[in-house]
């Protein structure tokens, strides 16, 4: 009777143990899917801002591109058309007017070559056609040209293989360019340097000897062009890490994937 008794007691310590494990692997499944369910919307989610950004970027390239067609054909053609004109009337001018017309001419020049500067930043024409590397050149050259700054570039690895995807050339270019401008705007820079190296990804050095700033601070109240920087990295699935402190100059490291060679 007693053995009968404990048995009794085994079996349904047995069955409740059983009981208890079923529950806890049940409770666990369960977990699973709703880990799983919410990753599943959190990639979703992060899918679909990626393609909102993509389609707000696009939108604005789109948009950049024909205001930089209408400065260089319209705007442009008009100065240079005002410039003939203004030739035309020299013979009929006296010395003075001679004088105001050459301040004038003057000018229009410098209004024509600032239309041209402004209209390829809006949309570079040499990028589809040269690449990313030739048309920074082009932009470094162009800056170092005003005396304003000195910026400095190198090259580590052949760069002339890489071939990189339009879409991502333009949100590189424009990193680059919106980078320098924060220099200029804001860091009391002398001199800028910007690195290039490829290996399984490209890889971009950018840094200033500026006054720096607080990294938290910075992270805090990200401007505008901050944010577009971000953006455009985000969109081509690019990683980047900035160090900086007050004092002590801004740097950026970039890592940009490469596509893969079929």
């Amino acid at each position: 009777m007693i053995d009968n008794i404990y048995l009794l007691i085994f079996y349904g310590v047995v069955l409740l143990l059983i009981l208890v494990a079923s529950f806890l692997l049940f409770y666990i499944r369960n977990q699973s899917v709703v880990w799983k369910q919410k990753r599943q919307l959190q990639e979703t989610q992060i899918a679909q801002q990626k393609d909102l950004l993509n389609a707000v970027i696009d939108s604005q390239e789109v948009e950049r591109k024909r205001i930089g067609q209408d400065l260089h054909d319209e705007i442009g053609g008009t100065l240079s058309a005002i410039k003939l004109m203004l030739n035309s009337l020299r013979n009929q001018l006296n010395n003075e007017q001679e004088e105001v017309m050459t301040e004038a001419k003057q000018l229009i020049d410098k209004m024509i070559v600032d239309v041209r500067h402004i209209s390829h930043d809006l949309s570079p024409p040499s990028l589809a056609v040269f690449g990313l590397f030739t048309t920074i050149e082009a932009f470094i050259t162009l800056i170092n040209n005003t005396g304003e700054i000195k910026i400095s570039m190198a090259q580590k690895g052949d760069l002339e293989d890489v071939n990189l995807p339009e879409k991502t050339a333009l949100a590189l270019f424009r990193v680059l360019t919106q980078l320098v401008n924060n220099t200029i705007k804001h860091a009391n820079a002398t001199e800028i340097t910007i690195e290039f190296k490829s290996e399984s990804t490209l890889l971009i050095n950018y840094s200033d000897n500026g006054r720096g700033f607080d990294l938290d601070i910075l992270k805090e109240r990200s401007g505008i062009g901050m944010q577009n920087i971000q953006s455009r990295l985000q969109m081509i699935n690019a990683q980047y890490h900035i160090k900086t402190s007050v004092g002590k100059g801004f740097s950026v490291a970039i890592s940009c994937p490469l596509p893969i060679e079929g």
